[in-house]
């Protein structure tokens, strides 16, 4: 009675295109799932690095009676190379740093590699040293400032560091507040 006109076997024009919407629909949620994952991994490691770096600065402290580039220690100018050597090679008693130990370089190294800021990743050091700040009135400072542009910044008085993040990476205030 009826008979059929086409036999071939196959999908219709509508059948695909839900698969294709299906799939779109998946690729979005999967991405955005993606992002923001990675930006929780550069929180993660933002605050590990910054707790090396507090940690290394507060040894520097212990052993030489000062923090870098603050009154009393070699580098009074806070130049940031000399600043980098300090925590990562030896160092004598005024803070001099040494690549070998000796019995005059006897202090450190107080990092095996210099901490990279993840959301720029840079290791740009800022120096402050007019400033002696608690470290919220710091953190709140550093985000108001707009010229931040990655890296650290360290307050040679207080010995405190924070991420140089400010608001021009256009990042939640929540990251220069760790």
């Amino acid at each position: 009675m009826f008979k059929k006109l086409c036999s071939k076997k196959g999908f219709s024009l509508a059948e695909l295109l839900i698969v294709i919407a299906i799939i779109a629909i998946l690729a979005g949620i999967v991405i955005m799932n993606m992002t923001g994952s990675e930006r929780g991994a550069k929180a993660a490691k933002l605050r590990a690095n910054l707790v090396t770096f507090r940690e290394a600065i507060l040894a520097y402290k212990a052993d030489h009676g000062h923090y870098p580039c603050a009154p009393g220690d070699y580098n009074t100018s806070g130049d940031t190379t000399i600043f980098k050597r300090q925590l990562l090679w030896f160092t004598n008693k005024d803070g001099r740093p040494s690549q070998t130990k000796s019995a005059t370089y006897g202090y450190g190294p107080y990092l095996q590699a210099f901490p990279l800021e993840p959301f720029t990743n840079s290791t740009r050091v800022v120096i402050d040293q007019s400033h002696e700040r608690v470290l919220e009135r710091l953190k709140a400072d550093v985000y108001r400032w707009s010229g931040a542009t990655g890296g650290w910044y360290y307050e040679a008085k207080s010995g405190n560091v924070v991420a140089n993040l400010g608001r021009s990476l256009n990042l939640p205030r929540e990251y220069t507040y760790y």
